[in-house]
């Protein structure tokens, strides 16, 4: 798998946020988008997930546009929302009747580092940490092989970046990992890196 991100550029009102943005990554790399808050790291995500529209540039996925990109991304973020009166439970049913994971209940209870207890619980009642690790988790797990991360480690304590630096370690050789961070805890196992 060959993804190419290619002279992407955005504006708002006239006003460039970014432009000339360019990387190319095959199956098994990763890179870290890097820049200071307001710099368009979570709108170059969203552009190459396909959820806003590039001013200028194209995303390609094997030299093709990319026409079902739920089929090819698993995204998150820390404004993305779930179902907080939802359990752990039912998040993993609906996200397996969907096609979007096939690891078994109590192997991604395990790999989230919840217990069987609070996997029953509507998430609501969840910390902050507790939500972002469950969001990371649902990324790094599911079945789409390019892996996308906003700030993945908002709101985790130190548990949690550890448990986030041991995910990303064992990542299979098979998928791409786009990391848009200023946190270098989040990006630190990352081989390549742009600055926007």
């Amino acid at each position: 798998m060959h993804l190419k991100v290619n002279q992407i550029g955005k504006h708002y009102h006239q006003q460039w946020l970014f432009r000339n943005i360019s990387f190319e990554l095959n199956t098994g790399e990763s890179i870290a988008i890097l820049g200071r808050n307001g710099s368009g790291k979570s709108t170059l995500l969203q552009i190459i997930y396909g959820l806003i529209q590039a001013a200028e540039g194209e995303v390609l996925l094997d030299n093709a546009l990319i026409e079902q990109p739920h089929l090819y991304f698993n995204y998150t973020a820390p404004l993305m929302s779930l179902p907080l009166e939802f359990s752990i439970e039912e998040i993993h049913t609906h996200q397996m009747e969907v096609g979007k994971m096939s690891m078994s209940l109590s192997n991604f209870i395990d790999y989230a580092a919840f217990t069987k207890k609070q996997a029953t619980q509507p998430i609501q009642y969840f910390s902050s940490g507790m939500l972002q690790r469950l969001k990371t988790a649902l990324c790094l797990v599911g079945n789409a092989p390019i892996k996308l991360l906003d700030e993945p480690l908002s709101n985790m304590d130190k548990e949690g970046e550890i448990w986030y630096s041991n995910c990303i370690s064992k990542l299979n050789a098979d998928t791409i990992v786009i990391v848009a961070s200023n946190d270098e805890a989040e990006y630190n196992a990352i081989g390549k890196h742009i600055t926007l």
